[in-house]
Formats: structure tokens, C-alpha cells, sequence
């Protein structure tokens, strides 16, 4: 299995499990081996899918109180490389919906050096290393992290 990676790039739907119960213990762990980041629109993906998906706005702050501990950088920093992580994904083996929504989270792996923990399919075949949470955890008990 590959090496813990240093930095980690968090997916909307990463925080959305965490605020649902899933994979909140789960960030407090890694938060102690890697540094977390993630971008704002992520965090906007996160908080829409709250209100407008789940109808559970009550669990914003949860969410919020998720999120504070990670650096969290601005789409704007980010613009310049999104033309090309658009095309790398929309090249790349794509999800179930081929959708190039995360081209972000893409951007952001690139310029950390960065992983990627999601869920989601969308990063097979970009040459950036992808973590589900399950592999993730796993890794972490290889390591004795």
C-alpha cells in the first residue's frame, strides 16, 4: 500500500460523512499525521448539500466546527489551473456522472503535492493519488498512525 501521504486535499464528500458521523473520528485522526486542506468552494458544495439536499441546516455548524482546523484556500488562488484539471479529468477515467465539478480539488492536489480523500471516482487516472476512507484507515493501522 502506498505511503502516508504529508498533506491531504478533503472532498465535499468527506465533510459530509464527517458532519452525518461517519468520518469524523476519522479526520481527527489523520489531522494528526497530515495537514488537511481543502478549498472554499468545497466547503460550499458541503454546506448546499446540507441545507438544499439533506433539509438539515441545523447541522451547519457542525459542519463549520469540521472545517475550522483546515487550511482552506480560496477558488480564486486556484483559477489559473483549472482549465487544465478540467481537461485532465474530463480525459481521465471518469465517474459514474464523467462530471469535471472537482476540477478544484484537482488544482489543489496539484499545487500541495497533495493526495486526495474522497469518495468519489473522479480522480482514476489523473496521476494524483486518491484515498477512500476505508484505505485511508487502513494505511493509518499499517503505519501505527
Amino acid at each position: 500500500m502506498r505511503a502516508l501521504p504529508s498533506t491531504i486535499v478533503v472532498d465535499a464528500t468527506v465533510l459530509i460523512s464527517a458532519v452525518l458521523g461517519r468520518t469524523g473520528p476519522v479526520i481527527e485522526r489523520v489531522q494528526r499525521i497530515a495537514a488537511l486542506v481543502t478549498t472554499d468552494r468545497v466547503i460550499e458544495e458541503g454546506r448546499r448539500k446540507l441545507e438544499l439536499g439533506l433539509k438539515a441546516p441545523g447541522l451547519l455548524p457542525l459542519l463549520d466546527a469540521i472545517v475550522d482546523p483546515l487550511l482552506v484556500v480560496p477558488l480564486a488562488e486556484l483559477e489559473p489551473l483549472l482549465p487544465g484539471a478540467e481537461t485532465v479529468l474530463r480525459d481521465a477515467v471518469q465517474s459514474a456522472n464523467g462530471s469535471m465539478r472537482d476540477a478544484h480539488v484537482l488544482a489543489l492536489a496539484w499545487c500541495t503535492g497533495a493526495d486526495v480523500w474522497s469518495s468519489d471516482r473522479d480522480f482514476a487516472g489523473t496521476g494524483v493519488a486518491s484515498w477512500s476512507t476505508r484505505n485511508l484507515v487502513r494505511a493509518m493501522g499499517e503505519a501505527g498512525a
